[in-house]
């Protein structure tokens, strides 16, 4: 038996608790708690549905959702836009056996504006047939081969997912009310369906698709979030029905845990006719707009009687701009910027909490808040685009070139000297001499005297002089940067709090015109890194 929609209800706002609600009662494989992000050409998220089949066994329903922006669409003679999108998903399971599907799907848009919006979504499924494990390793690799679908290597973008997979079962102990792992959903699943009506058959394979919210993702793109799940009555017998919940409590609670919405949800369920063995699926839904920006925890658990718990998450972005920034420039951003437990914070979040966590951060360092623009925001992209044209580019950890780091964390030197080391073996000493040397501060260490100079040199600059003289090649070219104070820092780093007066020497190794940081008279105090 079905029943399915608005169930009555009871909303409360809380204060902050000191801990989440239901966190202990998580069995270890409750559900996928958050989807799993791609890499590569475009951006695409995994999320994951384990559909019970026969024998035992399960269907494992991958539930894909790709951003437009990232395809390549073509215009089709007769209106619309259409493409093709080349899916292989692999599922090794704990014992070692592979299920395997691959699948061509059909991309579609109704304008170029939806073709190229970073809110609108190719959502479709792929369904791994008669899985018998617990838990295993997903593999996934997507290539748009545009709409001709042809596979040549020079006309594919491709993107990767990667993650862990589980089997939620109910255990052999439970003995009341089993709560499967919920799906969220992008619009009703039975339309005009009353609280506890009956409805009709149970959404499943392409009709399930039709619903799917798979990346989670509420505020811009969607203001309802709206999740269903199925509740099943497990190991009562003919005395037990009278423990049979009656009533769940769903529970919205901030990562941050500063934010909690509490909603009590009357089942209205016939505990003699549901005890008996049926099935009952169970929507919930919620107004975001209630939601400030972030990442939270969706929990579900029997109010009374007996059952288990489930915890998922979900995430809230009202910013354009955190849709239409790469999620690799938002790590590579936090991972410059914040430090303690704010960077740890951020590590662990997921998009729109990261962009939460660096939303206020920026704003902390507005330094005009009464203007439209965040002039510190503003600088950091500034020097962000310059570390980008002209000093080796940004990888995901920071910038590829360690002159973009400084650059980065101090803004342009007072002044720079260049040197390149000469290709003649004759000149190089004399390079060496007068640049390199006369730029590296003294070496500490045990003090001997040159034979050759009559000078008295540490030895370790005794060791780096002969490597240097024998390793030609290995020296391009220097740069000594100079900063008079303590150059611009836009937020606290590791150089912030030094001395005036900082200088950096940079090498070039093997040429490519990347360089790396040789010496420098600033002492490192901890902070950002690579």
């Amino acid at each position: 038996m079905l029943f399915f929609g608005s169930v009555p209800r009871r909303r409360s706002l809380l204060a902050a608790l000191p801990v989440a609600l239901l966190a202990a009662a998580l069995p270890a494989a409750a559900a996928l708690v958050r989807p799993l992000d791609g890499d590569g050409g475009f951006a695409v998220v995994l999320d994951y549905a384990n559909l019970p089949a026969a024998d035992g066994a399960a269907d494992v329903l991958l539930l894909f959702s790709v951003a437009n922006d990232g395809l390549r669409f073509r215009e089709h003679a007769g209106g619309g836009l259409g493409g093709s999108l080349a899916v292989e998903a692999t599922l090794v399971a704990d014992d070692g056996r592979e299920y395997v599907r691959r699948e061509t799907i059909a991309l579609a848009a109704r304008t170029r504006g939806e073709a190229a919006s970073p809110t609108s979504y190719q959502v479709f499924t792929l369904r791994l047939p008669g899985v018998r494990a617990s838990q295993g390793a997903l593999r996934c690799r997507l290539e748009d081969r545009g709409e001709s679908g042809a596979p040549e290597a020079r006309d594919i973008a491709a993107a990767s997912v990667r993650g862990e997979w589980y089997l939620e079962t109910a255990p052999a102990d439970l003995r009341g009310l089993w709560l499967h792992a919920p799906l969220f959903l992008s619009g009703a699943p039975q339309p005009g369906a009353g609280a506890g009506a009956v409805g009709g058959p149970r959404l499943s394979g392409d009709r399930l698709a039709m619903f799917l919210h798979p990346n989670r993702r509420y505020g811009l793109e969607q203001e309802r979030l709206q999740v269903a799940f199925d509740a099943e009555a497990v190991g009562l017998g003919a005395g037990d029905r009278g423990r049979l919940p009656r009533t769940l409590l769903m529970q919205v609670l901030a990562r941050d845990l500063d934010y909690v919405v509490r909603d009590t949800l009357a089942l209205g369920l016939d505990a003699e006719t549901f005890a008996a063995g049926g099935l009952a699926s169970v929507t919930w839904d919620y107004d975001v707009n209630r939601l400030p920006p972030g990442s939270y925890q969706l929990s579900c658990a029997p109010l009374d009687g007996w059952g288990n718990a489930w915890v998922v998450e979900f995430d809230v972005i009202w910013q354009l701009q955190a849709m239409t920034r790469p999620a690799g420039d938002t790590e590579t951003m936090g991972r410059l910027v914040l430090l303690g437990d704010r960077r740890e914070a951020f590590l662990q979040a997921g998009r729109s909490g990261r962009e939460a966590i660096l939303a206020e951060f920026w704003d902390e360092l507005d330094p005009d808040p009464a203007t439209a623009g965040n002039e510190a925001l503003e600088e950091y992209r500034q020097r962000a685009s310059y570390v980008n044209r002209f000093l080796g580019g940004m990888g995901r950890t920071g910038p590829v070139d360690d002159r973009g780091l400084v650059y980065l964390l101090l803004g342009p030197p007072d002044e720079i000297e260049k040197q390149d080391v000469p290709a003649n073996a004759l000149d190089f000493e004399d390079a060496l001499s007068r640049v390199h040397d006369s730029f590296l501060p003294a070496n500490e260490g045990l003090v001997l005297r040159d034979q050759y100079t009559d000078t008295e040199q540490s030895t370790l600059a005794v060791r780096e002089r002969l490597d240097r003289a024998t390793s030609q090649e290995k020296y391009k070219a220097f740069e000594l940067w100079k900063y008079r104070a303590r150059g611009r820092p836009l937020f606290p780093n590791q150089y912030s709090a030094m001395p005036l007066g900082l200088n950096f020497l940079f090498l070039a190794r093997l040429g490519g015109g990347f360089y790396t940081l040789e010496s420098t008279n600033a002492h490192t105090q901890g902070g950002p890194s690579r």
